[in-house]
């Protein structure tokens, strides 16, 4: 069984105990565009709240996580990224609805949606987007259809992120009306990383690149200059952000990049 698969199964778990079902949690007023707050000139950051990784363990111990939100904020973040899974990156759909009351950014919920619940859960929680994941849809690992789920959404107000992490899952995805599309460096099957695949199906799409988040595999500046020379001006970091000891200079570290030589 790929990682993929059995993260997709521990989901529909959750969803059948009711891990998505905050009562205390209101439909919450309309968040700000995630698409609108990448779209500016430059490099957009979307740092993520990410405590530990299936493939590296533990990244930083416990921590308040609206004292991280804040100062990725302050270090000028352009949006958020929460993930919400707890099986497999300590995350909390609390960590989101938190973090919704402190923050005037976007905020994307990061987990592996499979069910209308969670899709309900990211709008009650505040979020502004949802990450969806290609294949666990066209491999049926999930309760609704792609096309559903994106239609839902949108019905909420909520923008879509469609991640893939193979040429030919990339290209199927832009037959899909969604706001952003995301490319992995990692492959979720395997849990291999690699910047220069990741590279190659971004190079083999020769269009524009507008709505494209690279994800995954980050580090420094310089692993961002190849992106950026492709058109690629969207990064979604979140292990190389939270190892650091000092997050704020990380964060800056990143944003400027193109005016690093």
């Amino acid at each position: 069984m790929s990682f993929l698969e059995k993260a997709c199964a521990q989901a529909r778990r959750r969803v059948a105990e009711g891990y998505y079902s905050l009562d205390e949690c209101k439909a919450a007023v309309r968040r700000p565009s995630m698409l609108k707050a990448l779209g500016k000139p430059g490099i957009s950051l979307i740092c993520e709240l990410k405590l530990r990784s299936p493939s590296m363990g533990r990244i930083r111990e416990e921590q308040d996580p609206v004292s991280l939100v804040m100062e990725m904020e302050d270090a000028g973040a352009d949006a958020l990224s929460i993930l919400t899974d707890p099986d497999n990156f300590s995350g909390s759909i609390r960590y989101l609805a938190e973090a919704s009351e402190i923050t005037s950014l976007p905020i994307l919920m990061k987990d592996f949606i499979v069910s209308e619940t969670q899709i309900e859960a990211a709008h009650r929680t505040g979020a502004s987007a949802i990450l969806l994941i290609f294949p666990a849809f066209s491999r049926g690992y999930t309760e609704l259809e792609l096309r559903d789920a994106i239609e839902l959404a949108h019905g909420m107000g909520l923008e879509v992120l469609l991640e893939s992490y193979t040429i030919g899952d990339f290209k199927a995805s832009l037959h899909y009306d969604v706001d952003l599309l995301g490319v992995n460096s990692r492959n979720l099957d395997t849990l291999d990383l690699s910047l220069d695949r990741a590279y190659e199906i971004i190079a083999a799409h020769g269009g524009d690149c507008e709505r494209i988040v690279l994800e995954s595999g980050i580090t420094s500046a310089s692993d961002m200059r190849k992106f950026l020379e492709v058109g690629v001006s969207k990064f979604l970091v979140g292990t190389s952000i939270m190892r650091s000891r000092n997050i704020a200079a990380k964060i800056r570290e990143l944003k400027g990049a193109l005016g690093d030589g």
